[in-house]
């Protein structure tokens, strides 16, 4: 294979990858009635998680180096299931933003 060949695979890998998590993340949000706060944070875990500049870089300490990883995708992992928790009490009227409603003639 020619040189031009394989970039544009790889060109049309990354791009078939992107859209997978665009789509992902609107049928995420959909799904589950995430906020946009909870979607900034999955892109952003993502970007942190491809991206080479690592708090510790796996090239220097090895499989050390994942555990900063590891972290930031459990932390975003638990902060999007409380979202997707609060979301569900919210709508099931058990939340905090739930409105009591009272019987007419109840204190």
């Amino acid at each position: 294979m020619e040189l031009d060949t394989i970039l544009l695979v790889i060109l049309v890998v990354f791009a078939a990858i992107g859209l997978a998590v665009v789509a992902g993340t609107i049928a995420l949000m959909v799904r589950l009635r995430l906020s946009p706060r909870g979607v900034a944070a999955a892109i952003g875990t993502f970007i942190y998680l491809a991206s080479p500049v690592d708090v510790a870089p796996e090239a220097l300490l090895g499989p050390v180096g994942l555990v900063d990883d590891a972290g930031l995708l459990a932390m975003t992992l638990l902060y999007l299931a409380r979202l997707a928790a609060a979301r569900r009490a919210a709508d099931a009227g058990t939340g905090p933003d739930a409105v009591a409603v009272r019987p007419p003639g109840q204190p």
